[in-house]
């Protein structure tokens, strides 16, 4: 399947934007971005486009108007009364939230790696955890009736590296285009 020009926007993130807004909005949602004209559409007319119902329509532009991806404009008909959503979408925001996002994580990652760093663990069948509450514990799990080993946290620290230098290498590559 050639992938879509709304992908091809970001070059070589496509990708990398693709997964963020599939986590957003799942993939009807994926399907429905795709269908996004430049300039405005209505909810209506994107759910004739792509054959979803109008309320999964409406949940993914509410859904991506809460990250202030999409914007809206209202339109009454003095006829009837009814209201018409014009909707537009800016993709431009897309990179800031992931960048947003990769540094969330990054945080979650070195403060995880720094309580491994500064810690030995001990564990069971059910349960990590630290010595101080192993000690307390007398080395012993109540919960699986069993007792509690020392854990070797070295390869926990190298994945925990590896995972951060990878969200590293995306934001260098997020802020190169």
């Amino acid at each position: 399947m050639a992938e879509s020009a709304i992908w091809q926007r970001f070059g070589t993130n496509g990708s990398l934007v693709r997964e963020f807004l599939r986590k957003l909005v799942g993939d009807e949602g994926l399907r429905v971005l795709e269908c996004v004209p430049d300039g405005e559409v209505t909810d209506e007319e994107l759910a004739k486009r792509t054959d979803v119902k109008l309320t999964e329509v409406r949940k993914v532009l509410y859904t991506l108007y809460e990250f202030r991806i999409a914007e809206y404009r209202t339109e009454k008909d003095d006829e009837s009364g009814w209201i018409t959503y014009w909707w537009r979408i800016d993709f431009g925001r897309v990179k800031h939230l992931i960048m947003q996002d990769i540094e969330r994580k990054l945080k979650e990652l070195q403060a995880r790696i720094e309580r491994e760093r500064s810690g030995m663990f001990y564990q069971c069948k059910c349960q990590r955890i630290p010595f101080e509450e192993a000690a307390a514990m007398n080395f012993w799990c109540d919960e699986c009736n069993m007792p509690l080993e020392y854990v070797d946290n070295e390869p926990m620290i190298r994945q925990l590296e590896e995972q951060i230098e990878v969200l590293k290498r995306w934001m260098r590559r997020l802020k190169r285009e």
